[in-house]
């Protein structure tokens, strides 16, 4: 199972967006994808890690939606991937590449900027 992990917001707009997200990406997979929240909102992810295992995954991959190896990525979601490690001995857990470290960032960043320039 994906847990897509996101930071969270007070804006409930925010939130929904990581879930529809979520929705798309398992969609497309074919296979299920749980949001979890780093702060500011449930489920955290934490939260999304354990209800996963408790449907019966064996196996978890922490899907990180953050676009800068800042400490989110660096170290708060490998201690929490760590903890969930000690937490389920049984299950396997991964923690993926974050998207912003994606080569293909920049060919969207591309096209938004060649829409708006297009427009202007």
């Amino acid at each position: 199972m994906i847990v897509l992990a996101g930071h969270g917001s007070r804006s409930a707009e925010a939130n929904a967006a990581l879930e529809a997200l979520a929705a798309q990406v398992a969609a497309r997979l074919g296979s299920p994808v749980v949001p979890g929240f780093l702060e500011m909102t449930e489920p955290t992810i934490p939260a999304a890690i354990d209800g996963a295992v408790a449907a019966g995954a064996r196996r978890v991959v922490v899907l990180p939606y953050f676009l800068h190896p800042g400490m989110h990525v660096r170290r708060d979601l490998v201690e929490i991937v760590e903890a969930a490690r000690a937490r389920h001995p049984g299950v396997t857990f991964e923690l993926s590449e974050f998207l912003g470290g994606r080569p293909e960032i920049a060919d969207v960043l591309t096209s938004l900027a060649r829409s708006a320039l297009g427009s202007g």
